[in-house]
């Protein structure tokens, strides 16, 4: 029950394992022992879940007015209104615990806090955000992801004492606005007739998806630059060889199986794959895990635990890794 409440499915698979992966090459680039700093990758993974789940809460609570004009399923809509403010209230006493055990690394505690802020005003009225156009837009992508990736990056940094990699913070950066820009856009673009009919001003309303072409070219071209820079600077040749990988399977995919490929805007009707979201979500966390285990042993427990926590999607791409494989 309380998983369907903080809808985890949207998020576990999709959002955790790519922030794991800024996790994971954190460390690495740190030179620091992994097992030294699993106790905090696993305090951080907490926290985000703990925000995850507020952010889903609220999202829902907030959206029941909208969602009975559009017609879709909201799952607070059946608790009690007396009762829908007790779970997003434990996460946000949760999240202040979580700031106070990160102070005194300041960055880290400001990293932390803001997407709690970005996705409150957000949701809340009177400013909600997500009917205000781009605004909504940047808040979301910053609450999802900018923030979230960088937190990993400055909080992992200060517990290996090895400084901040300026380089790395900021390539990081634009790789999670990018990337984050793609997801709520992809979202926005996919429930926009849902939203033209319950009068929901998003960003993807106000724009025709034709006129939309050039944006997704040029946040995907940055994008691509941005894990460019972040893999140089990881020095490590393993994740790139599956990123080369990655994209023959994507090939295959596109010109074999006849899958779309997919910036943003999604077809109708039609079977497509979101371009690299395997790589992020697969490929670049399960090779950072391998490099590390073939160097220490005790980490193929690491790799293990990273599997059992995000089966479905691993699991979906090397079934589909292997049935491209082994097809004729």
């Amino acid at each position: 029950m309380v998983l369907k409440i903080i809808r985890s499915i949207e998020w576990w698979e999709y959002k955790l394992p790519p922030l794991l992966a800024i996790g994971y090459a954190t460390i690495i680039k740190s030179k620091t022992p992994f097992i030294e700093a699993i106790p905090q990758l696993l305090f951080l993974l907490l926290s985000l879940i703990i925000g995850a789940a507020y952010v889903s809460i609220i999202n829902d609570i907030t959206d029941i007015k909208d969602d009975l004009a559009s017609g879709k399923h909201n799952r607070i809509a059946g608790v009690k209104p007396s009762l829908r403010w007790i779970l997003p209230a434990i996460c946000l006493l949760a999240g202040i615990f979580f700031v106070y055990l990160l102070y005194p690394d300041r960055l880290s505690v400001f990293l932390y806090t803001m997407p709690w802020i970005c996705f409150s005003l957000y949701s809340f009225r009177p400013v909600r955000l997500k009917n205000r156009g781009i605004w909504g837009v940047l808040a979301d992508a910053s609450g999802s992801h900018i923030f979230t990736s960088l937190l990993m990056v400055s909080s992992l940094s200060y517990t290996t004492n090895s400084g901040i990699d300026w380089w790395w913070f900021g390539s990081t950066g634009v790789w999670a606005l990018c990337y984050g820009l793609r997801g709520i856009l992809w979202h926005q673009f996919y429930d926009r007739n849902n939203d033209l009919e319950a009068g929901i001003k998003t960003f993807a309303v106000g724009v025709a998806p034709h006129n939309f072409r050039l944006a997704e070219l040029i946040i995907f071209g940055v994008e691509l630059a941005a894990i460019s820079l972040m893999l140089f600077s990881i020095h490590e040749l393993l994740p790139m060889m599956l990123l080369m990988v990655y994209i023959i399977v994507a090939l295959t995919r596109s010109y074999k199986l006849k899958y779309k490929p997919v910036i943003i805007i999604a077809p109708e009707g039609q079977a497509y794959h979101i371009l690299m979201a395997d790589f992020y979500q697969v490929y670049f966390p399960l090779s950072l895990l391998f490099l590390v285990a073939w160097n220490t042993p005790y980490a193929f427990f690491v790799l293990i635990i990273h599997f059992l926590l995000f089966p479905v999607k691993t699991i979906a791409s090397l079934k589909d890794l292997k049935s491209l494989i082994t097809s004729n």
